[in-house]
């Protein structure tokens, strides 16, 4: 079925923006994860001194990404975009605040956490682009209606 036979039908494409928002998102989600591993010794920490706790809110945490991107690239959750946006712009002070301090503890793992927040700040700034704007804001209709 053709581009133009899809819509018709309903089902329109995801513009540019968004499935670059998604490939980067997944990008900062693993970055992220090597961020942690490259920890081993926080990671340690936590888990000796709560062990079924920190398990249980690491894949809860884990869970809740993996929901989030679904959310704005597959769901088109323009309310999710804005929650985005605004985690982000108030994250931004803390990660300026500790940097000295996470590459004094662990340089390796600071410049993965450094390069995740950088790739998921550009993929949600991919959000607000035109095309994905339009896009997420867009009224679905129900069939019949």
């Amino acid at each position: 079925m053709t581009s133009e036979g899809l819509e018709q039908a309903g089902v329109v494409a995801r513009p540019e923006s968004v499935v670059w928002y998604e490939r980067l998102a997944w990008t900062a989600f693993a970055v992220g994860l090597a961020s942690a591993a490259a920890s081993p010794a926080t990671l340690a920490k936590y888990y000796d001194k709560y062990s079924t706790g920190y398990l249980i809110v690491i894949a809860v945490v884990l869970a809740g990404q993996l929901l989030w991107i679904w959310l704005i690239a597959r769901k088109r959750q323009n309310w999710a975009r804005w929650i985005s946006l605004i985690v982000t712009l108030l994250a931004i002070p803390n990660a300026i605040w500790d940097i000295e301090e996470r590459f004094r503890f662990n340089a390796a793992a600071a410049i993965f956490y450094c390069a995740a927040f950088a790739i998921s700040m550009v993929s949600i700034m991919l959000l607000f682009r035109g095309d994905a704007r339009e896009w997420l804001s867009r009224k679905r209709f129900t069939s019949g209606a």
